[in-house]
């Protein structure tokens, strides 16, 4: 699985870093087993969540779910392979993961590539696909021992 070398810098690394400098982000690379260990993390909590009738918000209901977050600590993770359920599907790794600290950036100019945001603790997470508002994402989440009970 990828990325296999800490050293290797992507091709929208110096984009997305100048867009998170220009929106007061602080951030700080990850390294290639810090990417996967964060991504690992993710489907241990969120893998099933978009393959079943799973409790989540999609298209601009997502987005406005995500944006009402109040994280400052947060992490960029493009994912390293499918999603089972989304729109998730990963040909090559376009840019790497990130540690970010700030406010929360809806990130539609990123929209090829495919990631997740969440807080360090994944009480939460915002998913981003190439199909974004075409076949049903993006996607909001909540872990189910931090939602809200109805």
């Amino acid at each position: 699985m990828w990325p296999k070398a800490d050293n290797i810098e992507y091709r929208r690394d110096a984009a997305l870093a100048a867009h998170f400098a220009a929106s007061s982000v602080s951030c700080r690379r990850l390294t290639a087993a810090e990417h996967r260990d964060r991504e690992f993390a993710w489907r241990q909590v969120y893998q099933r969540t978009f393959a079943s009738e799973g409790n989540f918000r999609h298209g601009t209901k997502a987005v406005d779910a995500y944006l009402r977050e109040s994280a400052t600590r947060w992490q960029f993770v493009p994912f390293l392979s499918g999603v089972p359920g989304t729109a998730v599907h990963v040909i090559r790794p376009e840019v790497s993961a990130f540690e970010c600290e700030g406010p929360l950036l809806e990130l539609g100019d990123f929209l090829n590539v495919e990631f997740f945001i969440s807080p360090p603790d994944l009480s939460w997470t915002f998913v981003r696909t190439h199909e974004d508002f075409a076949l049903g994402g993006p996607y909001f989440a909540r872990h189910a021992s931090t939602a809200p009970s109805t």
